[in-house]
């Protein structure tokens, strides 16, 4: 049995707006032993869901030679469970049994994760709660040398925070420092660890100079810099110093 899929939705507009890809309706095209080529169409701006949202009803078409066949799946993500409910169904009954087993056995886990879709007004407070949270979990203070010290949390057992260093050189460029806190805790018994840290680092471009990992940025690429830089060292303690 095999089958190509097709998909109709609406263009999702400019990132700066917020909105995302919705479907509407999901048009699948499948060749079944007895009824051969056909499409059926799941329109899930119809669907509904029962009151204890543990049940949801799923609309769908059937194109046929002969007539236009319809129905619902009403399925249960929380219980796994999908059965058809025909309101016209196929005559033949051998073709009603084909499209209820490719249903279930292809469409299933498709249908689960795929008809709840995340509308735009929810991406936006989605992201500015994150923004938002992150900007309030990273604490910074200056030092008398005049240096900035950042720590970050990582999602560890003992809610470590990552401590970095941001100097500023007095050609107006800067650097990123871990003041040798990587390095440092590193066990004599994990040499081979530590060496593969430092073949890392080297690789995207983070310098070592007496223990301390560095990684000098330009003003225009300082906010990129500093990403990587975190990426680097919270990989460095979920995988080794965790």
């Amino acid at each position: 049995m095999s089958f190509m899929i097709t998909f109709k939705f609406i263009v999702a507009q400019p990132l700066s707006n917020m909105l995302y890809l919705f479907m509407n309706s999901i048009t699948k095209i499948v060749s079944l032993p007895k009824v051969g080529k056909t499409r059926i169409t799941f329109y899930r701006d119809r669907r509904k869901i029962s009151k204890d949202k543990t049940t949801f009803s799923l609309p769908f078409e059937l194109n046929l030679d002969t007539k236009l066949a319809n129905g619902e799946i009403i399925y249960s993500s929380i219980f796994r469970s999908c059965r058809i409910m025909w309101n016209d169904a196929p005559d033949d009954i051998q073709i009603k049994e084909e499209v209820e087993s490719f249903i279930k056995e292809f469409l299933f886990g498709t249908i689960i994760t795929t008809v709840d879709p995340i509308e735009a007004f929810e991406a936006e407070e989605i992201f500015i709660n994150f923004i938002n949270f992150l900007s309030s979990s990273i604490n910074y203070r200056i030092t008398a040398e005049g240096a900035c010290v950042l720590n970050i949390p990582i999602a560890t057992k003992h809610s470590k925070n990552l401590k970095i260093l941001l100097r500023k050189k007095d050609t107006g460029d800067y650097f990123l420092s871990d003041d040798g806190i990587i390095l440092r805790s590193f066990r004599p018994h994990e040499r081979g660890q530590r060496e593969r840290v430092i073949f890392a680092s080297k690789k995207i471009g983070i310098e070592i100079k007496e223990e301390e990992l560095f990684l000098d940025s330009s003003p225009e690429e300082l906010s990129q810099n500093l990403y990587k830089f975190i990426q680097f060292i919270s990989a460095v303690y979920l995988f080794y110093l965790s």
